[in-house]
This record gives C-alpha cells, structure tokens and sequence, in this order.
C-alpha cells in the first residue's frame, strides 16, 4: 500500500508550473543585472569618450543596482533553489528577509529612479550610440526598468500559489497557506512604500538624498493640516523617516516643504479624530480617521522608542571606549542627550 503524500508534496506539485516560472525568472533577472552593471559600468571608465554631463554621474544614472543585484544573488535565489521543495520553510525565510527590511533597496531605488531616468533622456542619443557598440539588443533604458518591474511580479506570483493552494485546501497545511498570504501582503506593502517614496520627488526645492542617506524612510499620509506656525488649514502629506517627519502643501502637481519635526525633539498626542505634532517650536494638527489617528500614534511612539534604544546604545558604547581621564563636561553632555530623548519618547 502507497505511503499518502505529505501536504508538503502535495503543495510542491500543485505549484511546479509557477515554482518553475519563479525560479528561471529569478535566475535570468541576476543574470541580467549583472551582465548590465558590467556593460554600463565600462561607460564611465572611458572618460575621454564621456559626455561632460555624465562625467561623475555613475552614481545617480544606475543608482543602488549593485545592492540589489547583491541581494538576489546571495541571498533570495539561493534560498529559493535550496529550498524548491521544502515550500513552507521557502516561504518562511522569505517572508523573514522582508520583515527584516532586507528589501529595503527596492525603497530607495524607487526614490531615485526619476533622477535616473531624467539624466539617461539628456544622453538619450549618447546611450543609443552605446547600446550599438555594446551589442545591447533592449538598452539601458530597459535595464533601469527592470528592477521595479520584477519586484512588481513578485505578489503576482505569489498569488498564483495563494490560489493553487486553496484550490488543494483539503490536503495542504493552513500554515503553508498563511505563511503565503502574510508574504504576498508584506510584498504589496513593500510596492506601496516604495511608490510612496517616489513622491518625495515632488517635493519642491528638496534634497530627498540627504535625508535618504541618514535614516530609512518609513511611510507616507495625506492629511487636512491645521499649521499652528502659519494660522491655517490645508492639504499635507507627512512623510515618516526614522530620523525626523516632514509634512508639506499640496500646490498643484507640486509639494512644498512647510515643516520638519527632527527626532527625536517631538512628541505625539492622540485625539479622537487627529493628532497632533509637536516640539518647542511649532504645533501641527492632522486631520484624520480614528483608525489612522491609532495607526500614526503607535508608528511616532515606535520610532521615538527606536531612536532612544539607537542613542543609548551609541553612548554606551562610547562611554565603554572611552578614557578614565574624560572630562566630567563631556559626561553630563551625554547624560542630557540621553534624558531629553527619554522624555520627548515618554510624552
């Protein structure tokens, strides 16, 4: 008598067509991120051939590609071939590298995609004369699209199992089913924090970089605005880092920067249909639903928690380095920093 097959087989064959499509997509988009970094990486190292407009542009024109490519290289496409037939434990460390922000480079590529974008269309005709040369049959503009166009296909994909899954719900394991679904909406939150992020593009007169490069940003929310420095209501967005919120005014198309609360000198107070933002200096009241008003109050209390947990780490650490002989001044400024983050996160 045949040994009954295992939920574990059962979910392995009833999604081999799409575990396929994953996996051969996976390896063919490594393959080419890689191939293009080579190809493109080579431009900027002809610098008597290179438009004076690109000379030092690396950076800005293929932006954290490298990062990414590092990721699905080491990390998701290596997991995915280990783990091809062990579905559950595939989804499981999936859904930890998420959790742990790992795909993070997807935020930031995302907010600086327009930039990239804007300075291949002022070389356009450069890029196409290379593309030539190089053999390249689809270009750069093509390779500057792919990684917003795979991560987009990931909770596609995973919809595809989700549904294969329910359709063997009598013989495949809740678990495996769950851990598919909590993956597939950590992925479709990652899409919709990255295109959040793209909209500090719209922010006039605003270096969304240097904030970029100092704390990770975290969310966005469109609110009505009662400004306490300029005595009147308007439409906002507040965008959330992990080292200050900056809010600003819907004008047309375009966001102008009105405000920032630096963390962690800002205290958050919760009202039955807004909250409100504080520091020393200004008062701002956002507008909202009950549940957004909870939502927005848990978050700011997380980060200032996050940002007391980070300073005292960092001054202990320096305290343990330090000398017998360091100055009783330098110890109380550190003290004083330590208290003054405690209150504004206790408020």
């Amino acid at each position: 008598m045949s040994a009954r097959p295992s939920s574990s087989d059962v979910a392995e064959h009833c999604c081999r067509n799409v575990l396929i499509e994953l996996i051969s997509t996976e390896q063919q988009y490594v393959e080419d991120l890689i191939i293009g970094i080579e190809r493109y990486s080579r431009i900027f190292q002809q610098r008597s051939s290179l438009p004076s407009g690109l000379v030092g542009q690396q950076h800005v024109l293929l932006s954290n590609i490298t990062d990414i490519v590092a990721l699905h290289r080491h990390r998701l496409l290596p997991l995915l071939l280990q783990h091809r037939q062990q579905l559950e434990l595939l989804f499981e460390r999936w859904y930890s590298l998420v959790e742990r922000d790992v795909f993070y480079c997807y935020v930031l590529f995302t907010a600086s995609q327009r930039e990239s974008l804007r300075l291949y269309h002022s070389h356009e005709l450069y890029f196409r004369r290379m593309q030539l040369t190089m053999g390249d049959p689809l270009g750069l503009r093509s390779f500057l699209l792919k990684p917003v166009q795979r991560v987009t296909k990931y909770p596609l994909l995973l919809n595809r199992f989700i549904q294969a899954f329910f359709e063997h719900r009598q013989v495949i394991s809740k678990r495996i089913f769950e851990l598919a679904c909590r993956l597939e909406t950590r992925l479709r939150e990652l899409l919709e924090r990255a295109n959040q992020a793209d909209q500090l593009n719209d922010i006039t007169s605003f270096n969304a970089s240097s904030i970029l490069n100092e704390g990770r940003f975290v969310t966005m929310g469109e609110f009505q605005l009662i400004d306490g420095r300029l005595r009147r209501c308007y439409s906002c967005k507040l965008f959330a880092f992990t080292t200050c919120l900056i809010y600003t005014e819907q004008k047309s198309c375009k966001q102008v920067l009105r405000g920032t609360f630096v963390l962690p000198d800002v205290c958050v107070v919760a009202k039955a249909k807004s909250f409100l933002l504080c520091n020393k200096q200004h008062e701002c009241e956002f507008l909202c639903p009950k549940a957004l008003v909870k939502k927005w109050e848990a978050m700011v209390r997380h980060l200032l928690e996050q940002f007391v947990s980070v300073a005292f780490g960092d001054v202990v650490a320096t305290a343990e380095q330090s000398t017998d002989n360091a100055s009783g001044q330098q110890q109380a400024v550190q003290r004083k920093s330590i208290n003054r983050t405690i209150w504004y996160a206790m408020q």
